[in-house]
């Protein structure tokens, strides 16, 4: 096989995955520093009581904590600041994580701002710091939080209502557990909009102009995973296996993202939550299948494989039949997960439509995608999805 392109992988995670890997958080911290600093949306994670559960592992552990407990959805910059003036003052060696995508984000910026001068809306609107984040270790209770596997983290800049991504090999977590029972706590909206965010990413890896071998492999098992678990959770609430191969679907995307990159749906989904406030996992699912249909006709070989991942029965029919299949596959787990499939069931504006289009084709995500795409594109696909 001849490469048109370079491939470059670096992951330097440490990743524990299983059920009650949470119970092992005092022995890692302990072994990195003997203080650390939490940062938490502590509403949530007391509610389900995985804060009072990493509490009293860290204590039994003789590890000390300086707890950050009030995490919000879209944290200002500002706050992030305070934040990370915070973990400059307190002078500790490790920062954890615990919660939702809101957490782990501003974790990761507070983290690298502690370390570099000046205020982080400086950072996501072009400046480079010269020194490390502070290291990081993560518990998602959501399991597709790719935060918590990747090197980036994502801030709001409300200047021009835009979330902005930072980048540096320094925000990769040092380790990450992932423990499929903190799951069960989880209200089922959440679990189902985090595996159609799983489910997009996974497809947008697989269907990526900068898709190669490593991440076909990862991504496609991902969708497996996907197709196969996500109805059996919706289902079952208390179905650990299914949840565990959910959360496994989420390493192998991540894993995948690492030599492939996101699409035209990554970044509607991020101008849709930054715009009119729609949750950006929702906006995944709402966008997929419609994102799905305009890059039909550029690989349909690869939706031909989508569809079987998916479950769908692709025997004695066209390659375009069976590509058809995979947005049909789409279509029916959100109809059987009873997740609305318009834009105009949320709180969306069709008059920001136009400004949401412009904002999309901003993010370099777009370059990506499989067919070439327009901001007129990105528009008459938000009015369809309308």
């Amino acid at each position: 096989m001849i490469l048109s392109n370079s491939i470059e992988l670096t992951f330097p995670t440490r990743v524990i995955y299983g059920l009650d890997s949470v119970n092992r958080i005092g022995d890692i911290c302990k072994d990195i520093t003997d203080k650390i600093f939490i940062v938490t949306n502590g509403t949530l994670t007391r509610k389900i009581g995985l804060l009072q559960k990493v509490e009293s592992l860290l204590e039994n552990s003789d590890v000390d904590y300086i707890l950050y407990d009030d995490i919000k959805r879209d944290m200002h910059p500002d706050s992030i600041d305070e934040i990370g003036t915070l973990i400059n003052q307190s002078r500790v060696k490790l920062i954890l994580a615990v919660g939702s995508s809101s957490a782990i984000n501003t974790a990761k910026a507070a983290a690298y701002i502690a370390k570099n001068e000046g205020k982080i809306i400086e950072y996501i609107n072009g400046r480079i710091g010269k020194n490390e984040a502070v290291k990081l270790v993560t518990i998602p209770t959501i399991p597709g939080v790719l935060e918590a596997l990747n090197d980036s983290f994502v801030v709001k800049d409300y200047n021009d209502k835009r979330k902005k991504f930072f980048n540096s090999s320094s925000l990769f977590p040092v380790v990450t557990i992932l423990d499929p029972k903190i799951t069960l706590t989880i209200p089922i909206n959440y679990t189902v909009g985090s595996g159609f965010a799983i489910l997009s990413n996974a497809i947008e890896s697989y269907i990526s102009k900068a898709s190669n071998a490593i991440s076909d492999a990862l991504a496609l098992r991902a969708i497996e995973f996907i197709g196969k678990n996500l109805k059996a959770v919706f289902l079952a609430k208390n179905d650990l296996e299914a949840r565990s191969n959910i959360m496994m679907s989420y390493i192998l995307t991540s894993l995948s993202l690492l030599t492939s990159k996101l699409g035209v749906c990554e970044a509607m989904a991020l101008a849709l939550s930054s715009r009119d406030n729609i949750y950006q996992n929702i906006a995944h699912a709402i966008m997929l299948p419609y994102v799905m249909e305009f890059n039909l006709t550029a690989v349909p070989n690869k939706y031909l494989h989508i569809a079987r991942a998916l479950g769908e029965n692709i025997t004695n029919i066209t390659v375009v039949e069976a590509a058809i299949k995979a947005i049909e596959g789409v279509r029916k787990l959100l109809f059987d997960l009873k997740v609305p499939q318009k834009l105009s069931d949320f709180k969306v504006k069709k008059e920001n439509l136009s400004v949401i289009a412009s904002s999309a084709q901003q993010y370099p995500f777009v370059n990506y995608s499989s067919t070439t795409i327009s901001k007129e594109d990105i528009y008459n696909i938000l009015t369809t999805a309308y």
